[in-house]
């Protein structure tokens, strides 16, 4: 009987979690997006995080226990590197609105879509508004201000004005609040989130099997997110900026159509395998020779090849000797990283480009390490320990000390 009673309790117990956590999932299924964003900052900051762990302390202060260590090196962080990237990151974005909407307008179906959209909305101020300032509207009598409150154009025109002003409100506070939740867990995923696998793990743990999981997840997504995705994201960055100062010194003839749109396809082009970024400079450069022979100007063929020397050393051959060198240990296949990157954001949206990575590589981690001690209770791999794993990416420790 007594032990009917507490199997009882322990039930109710686990549904109660059960319904919590079903809870917490719900709530964090919102904000899917930020926090997959908040995982890739992380692992793109975290080496330089430990870069900074590890630098000297002052000969007056080592030895001495500083309380605030780990939270002052994250802010430092953050500051210093992730919010110069975002606003990177940010600026080209701004860059590249205006070169889609142009691709997709013109005298196409996007300009068509487009004046039909702003026919549908109106523009401008209604007629009994038009030539009116405000010194007028207060010089005026109140029945003259009162018949053109009535207006029915002016009265259509506040509504449409009001509720642009709200949308507007309600929009930059959204994206206050997704970047209120991206710096915050970035910065706590740096000063704790190391703390908080370990507490896992010593607690919940008990077979040692889903150790080594955890390490080669983690030590994937740091060679993957950090190396390879943020490797896209800066030579996107630099590619936009090269090609748009090329176009300020070459020809109308030989100029780059489109040219921050074909500096971010450049950095796109580098999560492909082999060829790489190649696969868009190349071409592109195919048809400045082309228009160049088009044009009959001789020294147009000279900026071509100013442009394929600044595509292949400053765009291509620079950005992966910086980067490359932190990308080691990655055992995720090539052929199946790359589908992930072209089938996450179909699946998923924008942000598919990180989680479709995150999610392959949990699932091959899980088949090489869980799935042997399923099948068989052995396991593939010789038991790594977190407190002893020295990270690949910058040789960052998975704990804090």
């Amino acid at each position: 009987m007594k032990y009917d009673a507490e199997l009882r309790r322990r039930t109710l117990f686990a549904l109660g979690g059960l319904g919590l956590l079903i809870a917490v999932g719900f709530i964090l299924v919102q904000f899917q997006a930020t926090l997959v964003f908040t995982v890739f900052l992380y692992y793109a900051s975290r080496p330089i995080y430990h870069k900074l762990e590890k630098l000297s302390l002052p000969p007056q202060l080592q030895g001495r226990h500083l309380p605030y260590r780990r939270q002052v090196l994250a802010v430092t962080t953050i500051a210093v590197f992730l919010l110069p990237f975002l606003f990177l990151l940010s600026y080209t974005l701004v860059l590249l609105v205006p070169e889609i909407q142009r691709l997709l307008g013109g005298s196409g179906p996007g300009a068509a879509y487009l004046s039909a959209f702003q026919s549908a909305q109106g523009s401008g101020l209604p007629a009994p508004l038009v030539g009116l300032d405000l010194s007028d509207i207060l010089t005026m009598d109140p029945d003259e201000v009162t018949a053109i409150l009535n207006d029915s154009a002016v009265q259509v025109w506040a509504e449409r004005t009001a509720d642009t002003l709200i949308d507007s409100i309600g929009l930059i506070a959204n994206a206050a609040l997704h970047g209120f939740i991206i710096l915050a867990g970035t910065y706590y995923l740096l000063t704790d989130g190391a703390r908080l696998t370990t507490w896992f793990l010593e607690n919940f743990d008990e077979s040692g099997i889903v150790e080594p999981y955890a390490v080669s997840v983690d030590r994937e997504l740091s060679s993957i997110l950090f190396g390879n995705i943020l490797n896209a994201f800066l030579t996107g960055i630099i590619g936009i900026i090269v090609f748009s100062g090329y176009n300020l010194l070459a020809p109308g003839a030989v100029d780059v159509p489109f040219a921050p749109l074909v500096g971010a396809l450049t950095g796109a082009g580098s999560l492909i395998p082999v060829v790489g970024m190649k696969i868009v400079y190349i071409p592109v450069g195919a048809f400045l020779a082309v228009t160049a022979a088009a044009s009959g100007q001789g020294s147009a063929f000279g900026f071509v090849i100013l442009f394929v020397v600044l595509a292949f050393v400053v765009v291509d051959t620079i950005p992966d000797f910086l980067i490359r060198p932190y990308v080691s240990g990655n055992r995720t296949h090539v052929g199946l990283l790359m589908f992930a990157y072209i089938l996450g954001p179909i699946a998923f949206g924008f942000y598919g480009i990180f989680l479709g990575p995150i999610l392959l590589v949990l699932f091959a981690q899980f088949f090489r390490s869980i799935a042997p001690y399923v099948l068989s209770g052995e396991t593939s791999e010789q038991q790594t320990t977190l407190k002893t794993y020295e990270g690949t990416t910058g040789g960052e420790s998975t704990t804090n000390k």
